[in-house]
């Protein structure tokens, strides 16, 4: 390829990556814009503008006297001044005034210059909406044209003239039965998978994990979501795909994606499990493996893995299961997911008495990481990701945990900093991984705080702890265990303690019964002769496998963590007092 041709399609890339950099809100009055847009903004770390704002700020007039003054003719022409001026803003939701796409100019405008999403809302709904906001303190008078005895009749009959307008935008969503903050999630990820979050001034990290028999690819791009079909393209899928994921991921980002693939040719088909650890079960398994069978779902045919661990788990396994092995490509939408699990091969579902007991190791063809995807976690479910990256910074990279302790809890709006941090963690676990596939060896360092963690979430029934947060406890126990082993000391066991702390995640886990607690863990999958393997650290930066940790040891540290919380209770109590 010449420089010019080069330099041609780079250029092409980043202009659309710049128009991309907006989103544009259209429906009816009362529809939401504003309430959601300001939700959206938020999440994003982006500005919102609401057009009739910048009309009366322009104007130093009111709406209704804009429309008393010079007639809806003249409004119409301050409108399209606006919204031109702002689109020429970068990183904006704009919520569009409600008549702005009778204009062919502005309908124009929105889809040279961003992404437009249509808040669909019935109008018995949006009328209740506008009469339940003039109800409140200081909220803005009745729409000039909405005006009189007949007003909802007036909204529908607006609606009715505009419905085909709105429809041309690229996402629709439903407003009525969803809420604001559902809604908001809904645009980013729609944004996300349209590619409206692309950013070109991000590096592409694209790592391989080389097995000589397999390889595994991965890349990391934030608001690279929308580029699978070239990616599923590139590997020869080109026909079909079969993509699973749960109730919380699938409202959010299935319907985008399949209307992405189906745009370059590719059909998708679609089967969601409730959310939580619950679905790594067999009967969710025979379920999606029926499903496919009923599909008639080809040896060369992809599943995709759209989800948290969970799903990359279910998923993986059903794919080395399904007629002997089938293309697995992961995209994994928790940061826990991104930095590890959908990482190395590892596939499984769980027996009621044990986790990941059931599984096998089966490498994807892609894993596609788009740190953007984390804009819509809950806030609980995008911390405890950060156990994990926390992980390898005690078990495997001084420096990261260096720099996290240097650094402000990151925020998933942070895409520069964010992308590094998980490309800097799949590449240590790849490392692992090419060494010791089977985790025979050094890999089960990749397990630190997963001894007690997995058995403390298997003896509350996987309903009480997030994975990540019981890992988080379960590095806290191996730290006192190797502080009593005489194997590390104190000051680092306490600047654990204190960066899991900085990221909001549990240091201690109260009304814990231990016998139960041990049958647990002697059931884990590193458990050896009978005797339990611990991986204990022994610097920041540094840990190791070891056998034969005597039981007392193990309790006393089981206990120094879980009565921490009633020790602070106390001391903080003796303080007040």
């Amino acid at each position: 390829m010449s420089q010019s041709t080069e330099a041609d399609q780079r250029e092409q890339r980043e202009g659309r990556i710049k128009r991309m950099q907006r989103i544009f809100l259209t429906g009816i009055s009362g529809a939401g814009k504003t309430t959601v847009g300001l939700l959206t903004a938020r999440m994003l770390g982006w500005r919102f503008l609401d057009m009739d704002t910048l009309i009366e700020e322009r104007a130093k007039r009111s709406v209704a006297q804009l429309f008393a003054d010079y007639g809806e003719a003249s409004f119409r022409q301050l409108e399209s001044e606006a919204l031109e001026a702002a689109a020429r803003q970068e990183a904006v939701v704009i919520a569009t005034g409600g008549g702005a796409i009778t204009s062919e100019a502005n309908r124009a405008l929105m889809r040279q210059q961003g992404l437009s999403v249509y808040l669909a809302t019935s109008v018995d709904l949006a009328w209740q909406r506008i009469q339940d906001g003039l109800g409140q303190s200081g909220a803005p008078g009745v729409r000039p044209l909405l005006v009189g005895a007949d007003g909802q009749q007036k909204l529908g009959a607006l609606y009715e003239a505009r419905k085909q307008w709105y429809e041309d935008a690229e996402l629709h969503l439903t407003t009525d039965t969803a809420t604001p903050d559902a809604l908001a999630r809904r645009v980013v990820a729609g944004a996300i998978a349209h590619g409206a979050l692309l950013a070109p001034n991000l590096p592409l990290e694209e790592m391989t994990l080389d097995l000589g028999r397999t390889s595994s690819h991965a890349i990391v791009e934030w608001g690279g979501l929308h580029h699978l079909p070239q990616h599923l393209q590139a590997l020869g899928f080109r026909r079909r795909a079969f993509m699973i994921t749960d109730s919380s991921v699938g409202p959010l980002y299935s319907e985008p994606l399949q209307e992405v693939l189906k745009r370059a040719g590719i059909d998708t088909q679609t089967f969601m499990v409730p959310a939580g650890e619950a679905s790594k079960s067999l009967t969710c398994f025979q379920e999606i493996i029926d499903w496919l069978v009923e599909q008639r779902a080809e040896q060369q045919e992809p599943i995709i893995a759209l989800g948290g661990g969970v799903i990359g788990d279910l998923a993986g396994f059903v794919a080395a299961c399904y007629q002997r092995g089938v293309p697995l490509i992961q995209i994994p939408t928790t940061l826990l997911a991104q930095v590890d699990a959908a990482i190395g091969g590892k596939t499984a579902i769980n027996h009621p008495l044990g986790k990941n007991l059931i599984g096998a190791y089966y490498q994807p063809r892609l894993t596609l990481v788009d740190p953007a995807c984390l804009l819509t976690l809950p806030e609980r479910v995008y911390r405890e990701g950060w156990a994990e990256i926390i992980k390898y910074g005690i078990a495997l990279d001084a420096e990261l945990f260096c720099l996290l302790e240097d650094t402000p809890p990151v925020r998933p709006q942070a895409h520069t900093l964010l992308p590094l941090i998980i490309a800097r963690c799949i590449r240590l676990k790849i490392h692992i991984v090419q060494q010791d596939e089977r985790d025979q060896g050094q890999r089960a360092i990749l397990n630190y705080g997963h001894t007690f963690g997995h058995a403390l979430e298997a003896i509350t029934d996987y309903t009480t702890w997030l994975h990540g947060e019981a890992v988080a406890v379960g590095m806290e126990i191996a730290a006192q265990i190797a502080c009593g082993q005489g194997l590390l000391t104190s000051q680092d066991a306490e600047r654990q303690q204190a960066l899991l702390a900085a990221y909001g995640l549990p240091t201690t886990c109260p009304d814990i019964e231990m016998d139960a607690l041990l049958a647990a863990m002697s059931r884990d999958k590193k458990v050896r002769d009978g005797a339990m393997r611990w991986i204990l650290p022994t610097s920041i930066g540094q840990a190791n496998i070891y056998d034969g940790v005597p039981l007392a040891r193990v309790q006393e540290a089981i206990e120094t963590i879980t009565h921490r919380h009633a020790r602070v209770e106390a001391q903080m109590m003796r303080m007040d007092g």
